[in-house]
């Protein structure tokens, strides 16, 4: 089955020019041509919804009819079957596809079909080759435009600037990394995970920009222990990277609790795998994701503080002086923390730091499989490591066993800190609280291998528990805040007494919750 595989990356007019200075040096002249694209759907968007492309591209004097089907980018990288062949524009010969239900999809859609957006872009492309492979690398530069519904007419339209690096010849993605790798020593190089053909549709369909949340976990019981890291991770990425705009454009305080659910998720993922993956690897990556996830925490304990701590009090003490300039206070470190947010993704040097992470975290993941450990070795995740043999691919009950013991260490740590509640001190609920968080992960992560009802029972339970600790840390957190935004001499005897009541009472329903909890039989 034919397939492309490509390397998507944004890049501003300037650095597009610089590239292509470079480029000339390596490879020379670029072929250059301009790219004028049509897509077609159905008015239900059909094709859309199964995740199929459907263009009529003029290129010269020719046109080409291609049919692409496949999963979406993630970190940048896109893997998916196409089928192209000449075409008359308008006239849709669906025999070049050779999968038998796609065509038969296709066909039973042809009368719907129109025209739903177009893509104008000139392309300088040269051939590169490097480690075995031959990539053609190519800078696009033009204009995405939704067809309007009436005349015609272009709706709406969205520039295009982006570096692409297509796999020509070769057996692995490895050598498009390494050459965006290269080029991004000298330019902020941004991996994508929207195509031209996504884009495309969300300005045809109008459809507003959402918060994007972490799905269904992707592995399936045939993996190993390392493929499954390497789907959790891209899932992970893919979520960060789909709340990026949100974040950058100043949009709903969602868009950057769900980046940090995702970077949290990655780490999460880390500690799970561990004893998977190579020390080296992981040493390498995880404290990078974790400065990150710490760079983006401060808005949203202030994003917490205000809404659901202050909020409150304010409703209670209508006209409190001191409550007002806590607000007054908080709102301008809030504002300060997003300014920082937003550094984190995009600043200059900061945002330069975190493409380049994107970049080549996602190398790393698609260069080879983390290494499954044999027999213990390079176990970095205690007595639950052990026996890494059946981690290895190929085996169906391999990563099976492997989450029963992971998940087994994780629910030890749990209640290793939660032995005997009444004596919890601060530092001790907020341990519990990763614990129980480090837990859900990993049931989420592994939930296709895991019998429905039972873990949807636990989860339940879980969260319930989940959801208290969180509040309790939420006081907690409200309380340092508060020290931090108060000189020593100001009063501020309301606001701590409102905390402490709140937490005496959750203290009180988290012992009976956790009595209930361990009592639940285990869903592995």
């Amino acid at each position: 089955m034919p397939s492309e595989i490509e390397l998507k990356l944004g890049v501003s007019s300037g650095d597009a020019r610089r590239l292509a200075a470079r480029l000339a040096l390596v490879a020379g002249g670029p072929r250059r041509g301009r790219l004028f694209n049509t897509y077609y759907d159905t008015p239900a968007l059909d094709l859309w919804r199964r995740g199929v492309a459907l263009r009529f591209r003029r290129k010269g004097n020719e046109w080409l009819m291609t049919v692409k089907s496949g999963d979406p980018a993630a970190g940048g990288l896109a893997r998916r079957q196409e089928w192209e062949a000449p075409a008359r524009p308008g006239v849709f010969d669906f025999a070049i596809v050779t999968d038998d239900g796609l065509r038969a999809f296709l066909e039973s859609r042809r009368d719907g079909l129109l025209p739903v957006f177009s893509t104008d872009f000139t392309r300088a492309a040269w051939i590169v080759e490097r480690s075995g492979a031959r990539v053609e690398v190519a800078i696009d530069r033009g204009r995405i435009e939704a067809i309007g519904p009436k005349d015609g007419a272009a709706a709406v339209s969205e520039a295009i600037s982006e570096l692409e690096l297509e796999l020509v010849e070769g057996p692995s993605p490895d050598a498009l990394f390494e050459i965006a790798i290269d080029l991004a020593a000298g330019a902020r190089l941004h991996p994508m995970i929207a195509s031209k053909a996504e884009r495309g549709y969300a300005l045809a369909a109008a459809t507003p920009a959402s918060p994007a949340r972490a799905g269904p976990s992707p592995i399936e019981g045939g993996m190993s222990p390392g493929e499954a890291f390497r789907a959790i991770a891209l899932d992970c990425l893919t979520q960060l990277q789909r709340n990026e705009q949100g974040i950058v454009h100043g949009g709903d305080a969602e868009y950057l609790h769900q980046a940090r659910i995702a970077i949290r998720r990655l780490r999460s993922a880390f500690r799970t795998f561990a004893p998977a993956l190579s020390p080296a690897f992981v040493e390498v990556y995880a404290p990078r994701w974790g400065a990150l996830g710490r760079r983006l925490g401060g808005t949203r304990d202030w994003d917490v503080f205000l809404a659901e701590t202050l909020s409150p009090l304010e409703n209670a003490f209508p006209g409190d002086a001191d409550l007002a300039r806590l607000r007054e206070r908080a709102l301008a470190v809030q504002s300060a923390a997003r300014t920082s947010a937003v550094e984190a993704l995009s600043g200059p040097d900061s945002g330069q730091d975190y493409s380049r992470l994107l970049l080549a975290f996602s190398a790393a993941l698609f260069r080879c499989e983390p290494p499954t450990i044999e027999s213990g070795k390079g176990n970095r995740g205690g007595k639950g490591g052990k026996g890494g043999k059946s981690g290895k691919s190929g085996k169906r009950g391999g990563l099976r066993e492997f989450a029963r013991r992971r998940l087994g260490k994780r629910l030890g740590a749990v209640r290793r800190v939660a032995r005997k509640p009444a004596r919890l001190d601060e530092a001790a609920w907020h341990r519990l609280r990763l614990a129980f968080k480090r837990l859900r992960y990993a049931l989420e992560f592994f939930a296709p291998l895991l019998p429905r009802g039972r873990l949807r029972r636990y989860l339940e339970e879980l969260a319930a528990i989940q959801d208290l600790l969180g509040k309790l840390n939420d006081q907690t957190t409200a309380g340092r805040l508060i020290g931090e935004l108060h000189p020593e001499d100001e009063p501020i005897s309301l606001a701590a007494g409102w905390i402490a009541g709140r937490k005496h009472l959750l203290i009180q329903s988290l012992a009976d919750a956790l009595a209930g909890f361990f009592a639940l039989r285990e869903p592995w």
